[in-house]
């Protein structure tokens, strides 16, 4: 029995390490990495490696789930959505995820940190049953936005992607005009983080051609095939030619040229009619919602309190969502 309740702390100390809440004591780190100890056995004629004497507490992360109900969880989730509603393995990648099963062990810890929040305010609130089924509810939407979540980021953050598509032209037109080849250009752009989604792009491609066998141009068609990005698509198709048939920098530098130029319009063309919907969402969203609620409020004689009501429903509530939804638009807009 004292065994098990040393192994629930340990895990406690673990995920509040993860959290960020208290940092991990000494004496959790010597078991772990006694535990860590037991569990490697050495096989016929390897090589015995000295341990380090610096703990990373990501070589831990399997007491949390490895062979524990997060982890079967988290496997039994991906198994169910994969190839359905969830994104492909790349749109993952993009966000720094390494697969499905990864990215839903942090959705099953999340929805046990909601469930157990919610269902702790029932108990407060002396109504255990209504706390549990808020828990459930809440785990339930967790679940549902972690879904769409990927699909979401990315296309709020298209803008950021078209910033690193834009720098990583120039610096492969710099590169490939001072006698750089292709190969030596993606080569370089996988080593550095600077180009986000390139980069990575870069690093599969340079992976087909090194283990996979396949040719440069093959591997171009690939990423081409894999990328749901269309910007990305353009630039394969720029690249392939430009390989095969010569003069890539000035294609590259024709396809920087509209981007830029296609961004422009979009702009121009938006700005006009994005000026309009902000004043009628800040007309008919805020502007006739106060003036209808203090006029009921003056006819109802709820006196002043109606009208800080009034006011802290409209301040606190209606206009940051109306903000929020105005924010997005806007983005999607110009981006």
């Amino acid at each position: 029995m004292k065994g098990i309740f040393e192994k629930l702390k340990r895990r406690i100390d673990i995920l509040l390490y993860k959290l960020g809440i208290r940092p991990l004591s000494i004496e959790t780190l010597k078991e772990l990495k006694e535990s860590r100890k037991e569990r490697e056995v050495l096989e016929f004629y390897d090589v015995y490696m000295e341990p380090e004497e610096f703990v990373d507490i990501e070589k831990y992360e399997f007491i949390l789930y490895e062979g524990d109900i997060v982890g079967k969880t988290a496997e039994s989730l991906s198994k169910i959505f994969k190839g359905n509603l969830f994104p492909s393995r790349n749109e993952l990648r993009y966000m720094g995820v390494k697969d499905e099963v990864a990215y839903f062990k942090k959705v099953v810890i999340y929805m046990i940190i909601t469930f157990l929040a919610l269902l702790f305010m029932g108990l407060l609130d002396n109504n255990l049953l209504q706390g549990f089924v808020n828990g459930l509810i809440g785990a339930g939407i967790i679940l549902v936005l972690s879904l769409f979540y990927p699909k979401i980021r990315l296309i709020l953050f298209k803008g950021e992607i078209k910033l690193q598509i834009l720098f990583t032209l120039i610096y492969m037109i710099s590169i490939l005009r001072a006698g750089a080849s292709l190969p030596e250009v993606l080569e370089s752009i996988s080593k550095s983080r600077e180009y986000g989604v390139v980069a990575f792009e870069a690093k599969s491609i340079i992976r087909d051609v090194n283990i996979g066998g396949y040719n440069l141009v093959e591997a171009l068609e690939r990423a081409k095939m894999r990328t749901r990005i269309p910007i990305l698509k353009k630039l394969y198709d720029q690249m392939i030619v430009g390989y095969n048939k010569g003069n890539l920098p000035l294609l590259l530098e024709k396809l920087y040229e509209d981007i830029v130029r296609e961004s422009m319009v979009k702009l121009d063309s938006s700005k006009f009619m994005i000026q309009n919907l902000g004043n009628l969402a800040f007309g008919v969203g805020l502007i006739l919602p106060f003036t209808g609620m203090i006029l009921s409020t003056m006819i109802g004689n709820q006196g002043f309190s109606g009208i800080l009501s009034t006011i802290n429903l409209l301040l606190l509530k209606i206009g940051p969502l109306l903000t929020l939804i105005f924010g997005i638009f806007v983005k999607l807009k110009i981006e």
